[in-house]
């Protein structure tokens, strides 16, 4: 399990901020004092080297032969720690006085009348000399008239330095080299020991600065520790006042502003839950949908029967919801100020809106909208209409034309040949008649709940016998029917199964194309037997679905009287499969076809 990481409080936060910002300062100040320290000292110690070269070549130079610049050699008193070396033009040792450690040794001349340039005698080690480190490039500069001064590496490698200064002796010619060479220990070892006493004291200055801010910022961010958990409390909901903070600065104030806002939040949040459930009361036990409206137009606050709109089994469908928004606002944006009403459809459904314009008040404006959902009350009244309009056309036809046939074979205006063909005419009329009436029956009988007695079916005769009725009304039509085989046994009543077939089967051709495939079989599941039957033709729109399986419903009107339908079949399928204890559902898709699932328990 993740462990959660806490902030660092805000005393933490002063104590590091004190502590960090004096590390900062002494260690920056040390830095800088260290390494202006060293880089003077270095620098003043390598001028001392320059100014005592100049010195001795100007009185070597004053002499006329070497005898006289020995002897004169022998009287100088070299700084501690410098080491003379004399050199010819060409670079060869001719004698060398005093040592590069602190022990003085004065007037200790070692004579090199043959030349020395570096490395070992006669196969003995030695020290490090001045000449040690001095280039052919240095002995260049010097001939050429140049005096200088440097810290220098050995010439055959090392890690030890030298400081060294050369300086011509003559002038036209140069006579030789005067160089002095002083080791730079000693000022590593002063610098050192300086920055040991910086060290020493940003120790003890850090120990005591972070003694004295710890104790300031504990002694400060108590109070505000104090009312930070009082502020959350009353985020929470508790308003108990602050206590334990006594100061009477502006800590002290701040918690009393606290509590008194506190005991203000109290009061206000105990009245706006009164009025919350007052209103929320009234709002959530209106049946309509109620819906309010920022000024630009966003929804605000929906009761639940407004949610159920554009909600489809509690998920929420972002479509309806947007398209529902899209009228209140186009209603809300017209320029009437007064009570807006307006009846819309929404693919099948009808809303009955009123909006009305609410008064601004402390920045809050918009529009406050009522939606009723009328279209069960118009789809019944439609119904009603449709239902009379139906049953007086599907009479009116059939009885004007058994009207007329008979009372023209009454009158003699047909020819006895001919009156037996226009007799098969009325009885046909009559039939149709009595098919209409019998749908009616059927419906009412199954809502009664009045089923004739079930019977094992053996669904492989079955599906055969599907088969049989309907190749030949497909062959007619020119739509392939496809029955797959059944298995197995059904408990149903089969007069009531073959209606169900019957009117599928009678939909799925005469809307499928010609060339086109109806397809009948059955999947058996352990608990249940599902038939169904899938067609390749137009497909039932979307928002029709819902409503295929009422009373009179028909998606093609036009057509359906066309062909003589009424809206039953379907109506009476789900009358009949409910009545078995299953259930009927539909899948279709526009321009792909359309399937019916009839599932029934074992």
């Amino acid at each position: 399990m993740a462990t959660k990481i806490h902030a660092w409080s805000i005393s933490i936060k002063l104590w590091l901020a004190m502590t960090l910002l004096i590390l900062a300062v002494l260690g920056g100040l040390g830095f800088t004092l260290t390494w202006l320290f060293g880089d003077f000292y270095l620098q003043q110690k390598l001028n001392s080297l320059r100014s005592e070269a100049i010195e001795i070549s100007a009185r070597f130079a004053a002499v006329s032969d070497w005898n006289s610049r020995l002897n004169l050699l022998e009287s100088l008193k070299l700084t501690s720690g410098t080491q003379l070396v004399l050199l010819d033009p060409q670079g060869n040792v001719i004698v060398i006085s005093g040592s590069t450690s602190n022990q003085s040794i004065q007037n200790n001349l070692e004579w090199y009348p043959g030349g020395f340039v570096g490395g070992p005698i006669s196969g003995l080690h030695r020290n490090l000399r001045p000449s040690d480190f001095f280039t052919e490039g240095n002995l260049k500069q010097v001939l050429a008239g140049q005096t200088i001064s440097i810290k220098a590496l050995p010439i055959n490698g090392g890690a030890q330095a030298m400081l060294l200064a050369a300086t011509p002796m003559g002038t036209d010619p140069v006579k030789g080299v005067v160089l002095l060479g002083s080791s730079p220990i000693p000022i590593q070892e002063s610098i050192a020991t300086f920055r040991r006493l910086i060290l020493y004291a940003s120790l003890i200055a850090v120990f005591l600065a972070t003694a004295v801010s710890l104790f300031f910022a504990q002694h400060v961010t108590r109070p505000l520790g104090l009312m930070q958990r009082g502020a959350k409390r009353m985020a929470k909901g508790d308003f108990m006042p602050i206590q334990g903070v006594s100061s009477e600065d502006e800590i002290g104030e701040l918690a009393e502003a606290l509590n008194s806002m506190g005991e203000s939040l109290k009061n206000h949040m105990a009245w706006l839950s009164q009025e919350k459930n007052l209103l929320q009361g009234i709002l959530e036990s209106i049946s309509d949908a109620v819906v309010m409206l920022s000024c630009d137009g966003s929804i605000q606050y929906t009761n639940d029967s407004a949610k159920a709109l554009w909600q489809d089994d509690e998920i929420e469908v972002k479509e309806r919801k947007t398209q529902i928004a899209d009228i209140l606002q186009a209603i809300a944006l017209r320029e009437e100020q007064s009570e807006k009403n307006e009846t819309v459809a929404i693919g099948i459904q009808v809303l009955q809106i009123v909006m009305a314009p609410m008064e601004e008040i402390e920045g809050i404006c918009g529009h406050v909208a009522v939606l009723r959902d009328v279209t069960a009350s118009l789809r019944a009244e439609k119904t009603r209409r449709e239902f009379l309009a139906s049953v007086t056309h599907e009479l009116r036809t059939p009885l004007h034309l058994i009207q007329g046939y008979l009372e023209a074979i009454q009158d003699e205006v047909i020819p006895k040949d001919q009156q037996e063909e226009y007799i098969d005419l009325v009885l046909e009329e009559a039939k149709r008649l009595a098919r209409l009436v019998q749908n009616l029956q059927e419906i009412n009988w199954m809502e009664r709940g009045q089923v004739l007695q079930p019977m094992a079916i053996d669904l492989e005769g079955f599906m055969l016998d599907i088969d049989q009725r309907f190749q030949g009304r497909a062959q007619e039509l020119g739509v392939n029917l496809e029955v797959a085989k059944g298995s197995g046994e059904l408990y149903a009543n089969p007069d009531q199964l073959l209606q169900v077939f019957i009117n599928l089967l009678d939909n799925a051709l005469s809307h499928t194309p010609q060339g086109k495939t109806v397809r009948v079989f059955m999947v058996e599941e352990q608990n249940e037997v599902r038939l169904v039957v899938q067609d390749e033709g137009e497909g039932i729109p979307k928002e029709a679905l819902p409503y295929i399986f009422d009373r009179f419903f028909r998606v093609n009107k036009a057509r359906s009287r066309k062909d003589g339908g009424m809206g039953l079949g379907l109506a009476i399928v789900r009358q009949i499969v409910e009545a078995h204890g299953g259930n009927v559902r539909v899948e279709s898709d526009m321009g792909k076809g359309t399937t019916f699932w009839i599932c029934f328990p074992r």
